[in-house]
């Protein structure tokens, strides 16, 4: 007949066997399933677990099929900004993702290095010698605000033209800032000054 401390002992040992059987029974599941350990909150989980979770590197991604983000940084060297976009691909493989990116790519003339992959995310990067798309002009032309895209100091696109807006009802300040013509460097900022032009 086993005594009181040998049954606690006994009971411990056991604890301790069911939990590392479910911690590796936890794994398996998601290794089979082709889910991304690193982004699940159950491989934190199994991490303090005894043994070692199993890394991307061992997950062969090209064919499998997951909800993948692409992500394209753009670095500007005229102002200093980055800027990040991001679109999400549903029930595709990697594989398939860099195909139909590198079309998109030679398609509009643009040209990307892979900064990082996962089985999940891809991050395109490149540098420009541009500003980012956060910088215009306004300026009254011919009667009307034109807004331009400040691209290089020798560059600029047509961004908007207000055609609506009366000029002789605009008070003097806004006026004389739209004659000599006004930078300004955020969307809502030009969102700010569309709105006192209107009003």
């Amino acid at each position: 007949m086993l005594d009181l401390k040998e049954k606690i002992i006994y009971c411990v040992v056991l604890v301790i066997f069911l939990i590392v059987s479910a911690c590796f029974g936890v794994a398996q599941t998601i290794l089979n399933s082709g889910l991304d350990i690193k982004n699940t909150n159950i491989s934190e989980y199994a991490k303090s677990c005894v043994f070692n979770s199993p890394t991307e590197d061992t997950i062969t991604t090209a064919t499998m099929s997951y909800d993948i983000d692409v992500i394209y940084e753009e670095n500007y060297l005229l102002c200093g900004e980055n800027t990040l976009n991001t679109k999400k691909v549903y029930g595709t493989t990697m594989e398939k993702v860099k195909e139909d990116e590198k079309k998109y790519q030679e398609e509009n003339g643009l040209v990307y290095e892979i900064k990082a992959e996962t089985a999940t995310r891809i991050v395109y990067t490149r540098t420009v010698e541009e500003n980012c798309p956060n910088h215009f002009k306004i300026i009254l032309e011919d009667n009307v605000i034109n807004i331009y895209s400040i691209i290089t100091n020798n560059k600029k696109e047509i961004y908007m033209t207000l055609r609506d807006i009366n000029i002789s009802h605009l008070r003097n300040e806004l006026k004389n800032k739209i004659e000599k013509g006004t930078y300004i460097n955020s969307k809502e900022e030009l969102n700010r000054f569309i709105e006192d032009l209107e009003t």
